[in-house]
This record gives structure tokens, sequence and C-alpha cells, in this order.
């Protein structure tokens, strides 16, 4: 006899599921509340900087820690135990558990999906910390590494759309407001708009500092009767 679960399509199989012993409402409870620690304590951290940032922008490196958070712990544990997350008894396994009734595609191992998130944790979580502390340093690289995390976290949650859309939508309920528009649609549509933005954001930064630099390449040449044609390529 097939284990009874109660993800879609109807037909998969999770021998090993076990069900959650925690409700959905008591799942998110806890995660909002560890998320909610993690921007508490890096507001307080960016605000005892000698040179002060300003709100938004400490609010960017709020986000940048909550996906550093997420990225290496959350998803990380989906891609360490993948295989056997349908019979987990953890908070991450239960999150997980409570997540896939909106994309059971966490709890059958898809290949996409173990692909995006195996790489999400490893490249993008230290990257999200690194990017942390190039801020909190005023490293010169900041906006770069910005931008680059910025670039995969947009291409990773486009990846997510595009091949549930492509198979489309059979792995939860699309008339579900919870599981469908919250978990499937609202939630992953914050790494789609933020990186958007943000990715704007150092464009606009990095814009900046090369027309400042081309400013004093042209006046350097220009004292030592250097022939610059238009700007060296």
């Amino acid at each position: 006899m097939s284990t009874q679960h109660p993800y879609y399509p109807r037909n998969l199989k999770l021998p090993h599921y076990v069900p959650n012993d925690r409700t959905g409402a008591e799942i998110l409870t806890l995660f909002a509340a560890v998320v909610a620690v993690v921007a508490i304590v890096t507001w307080i951290i960016t605000g005892q900087r000698t040179q002060k940032f300003c709100f938004l922008r400490r609010l960017v490196l709020c986000w940048f820690m909550i996906c550093a958070f997420i990225h290496i712990f959350v998803e990380g544990y989906y891609a360490a135990y993948h295989a056997t997350l349908a019979g987990h008894k953890t908070i991450l396994g239960e999150l997980w558990k409570e997540y896939s009734m909106g994309d059971s595609r966490y709890l059958s191992s898809d290949t996409g999906v173990l692909c995006i998130e195996g790489v999400t944790a490893v490249f993008d979580g230290p990257l999200a910390f690194l990017t942390f502390f190039a801020f909190m340093k005023g490293s010169n690289h900041r906006y770069g590494l910005q931008m680059l995390l910025s670039l995969c976290q947009l291409y990773g949650d486009v990846l997510y759309y595009l091949t549930n859309w492509k198979d489309g939508f059979k792995y939860g309920p699309t008339d579900s407001y919870q599981y469908f528009y919250f978990y499937v649609l609202f939630i992953n549509a914050f790494w789609i708009v933020i990186p958007a933005l943000l990715i704007f954001d150092s464009m606009q930064h990095i814009a900046a500092c090369q027309t400042v630099s081309d400013f004093y390449i042209d006046e350097y040449n220009r004292k030592h009767g250097i022939n610059n044609h238009k700007k060296s390529k």
C-alpha cells in the first residue's frame, strides 16, 4: 500500500512520509520569529558603526543577513537532506514539509529544484555574508558584490517560477490562497523584487564612480598633454 499524504500530484509516491506534529501556523510563527531576531540583531549592529548608514541602507543590510540565514541554514538543510525530508520531524524538516504543500518538488528531490537550492546554499549564502561585511568595512567591492548576489538570487528565482509554470503548476493546489498564492507566489516574489531593485542601485553607484574616475583620468591626461581619443577602451 502507498503511504497517504496531502501533496500534489495525488499519485506522488512518498513511502517515507510522516505527518508534521506542528501546525502550519506554529511552524510559520517560529520561522518568522527567528527571521525577526536576525533582522533586529543586524539592525542593532549596523547602528553602532562610526560612519552611520541611512535608514534604507540598514534595511538592505538586514536583508543580506536574512538571506544568508535562509540560504545557508534553511536551504542548506534541504540540499543536505532532500532524499529523506518527507520523514523528518525536526523544525526545518517540518518547515519544508509545510512549504511543500504548495510545491511538492521539494519532497520528491526534483532535479531542477535540488540544483537551484544547492547552488543557493553553497554560493549565495556565503556571498550574502560577504556582501554584508563588505558594506560594514566600507570595501570598494561592496556594490559589485551586491550586484553579483542580487543577479544570482534573481536568476535562481526566475528559474524556480519558470520550471513550475512550464510543468503547469501541478505540484500544489492552485486554488489555495495559503499554499499557492502565499507560499509559492508571494514569498518567492521577495527574491524577484528586492534583487531587481538592488541591481538598479548597484548600477547607479558603479556608474557614479565610473563618472568620477573618467573625470580624473581626463584631467590627468589634459595636464600631462596625453591625447585621449574619446576615452581608452
